[in-house]
């Protein structure tokens, strides 16, 4: 592998955003072992720039440090599926609440863009389109609440979202359900009904967690 550009941004960024990548790709798997001497003679360079890269991403919650054996893709469990489902739950309700108050004109017809650009996606069957579109769409919606705090905890927990993204995106085998699920609160939100956003939002997700808890439920067993 080529010696990773430096550009603008430290090389253990660099090097987080590349393993981050290969993760979320699905290039590497839930419970795979990330040794440090691979990585730094792959991207040529130290092991104290991949342990620093290894340490941003166990932060994101993508990896895990095992005692006694090293660093692993995290391997996510029953509970931790529905925790993680409900805290993204409860924070994108308390987006959509405040999104339908403080929306701007211009916020709406942003929201509407992406919504148009999902149901192209949906129907043309991309799957990376509609999951990359998906992301913005909620993002979107956390940064038209206008809550600072909120908008910090979402970032934080934004790489573990995209992880269970991932995990359950074959669970969608019609996209159009991408279309059926996120209209609704679109509709919501530019109709200005805070009650209905929140509601809608606070069970967005709720399908997915517990399909995907009981995946794994049946992958241990």
């Amino acid at each position: 592998m080529a010696r990773l550009q430096r550009n603008h941004t430290s090389l253990d960024s660099v090097v987080a955003e590349n393993i981050r990548q290969r993760i979320l790709s699905g290039e590497l798997s839930t419970g795979d072992h990330l040794v440090e001497a691979e990585f730094a003679r792959a991207y040529e360079v130290s092991h104290g720039t991949v342990r620093s890269a290894l340490k941003t991403l166990q932060h994101e919650g993508l990896v895990e440090f095992r005692p006694r054996r090293g660093m692993y893709v995290t391997e996510l469990q029953p509970a931790d599926a529905l925790e993680l489902c409900s805290l993204r739950d409860s924070l994108e309700a308390l987006a959509a609440r405040l999104a339908a108050k403080k929306a701007t004109q211009a916020d709406l017809n942003r929201l509407q863009a992406v919504m148009d650009d999902l149901r192209s996606a949906a129907s043309e069957g991309n799957r990376a389109k509609c999951m990359e579109l998906d992301l913005r769409f909620h993002r979107l919606i956390v940064d038209m609440a206008r809550h600072s705090r909120l908008s910090a905890m979402y970032q934080q927990l934004e790489a573990q979202i995209r992880l269970f993204m991932v995990l359950t995106d074959p669970l969608h085998e019609d996209l159009s359900d991408m279309v059926t699920l996120h209209q609704p609160l679109t509709d919501a939100i530019c109709a200005g009904d805070s009650r209905r956003s929140e509601r809608l939002a606070l069970r967005h997700n709720e399908r997915d967690g517990q399909r995907l808890a009981s995946q794994l439920e049946q992958a241990q067993a």
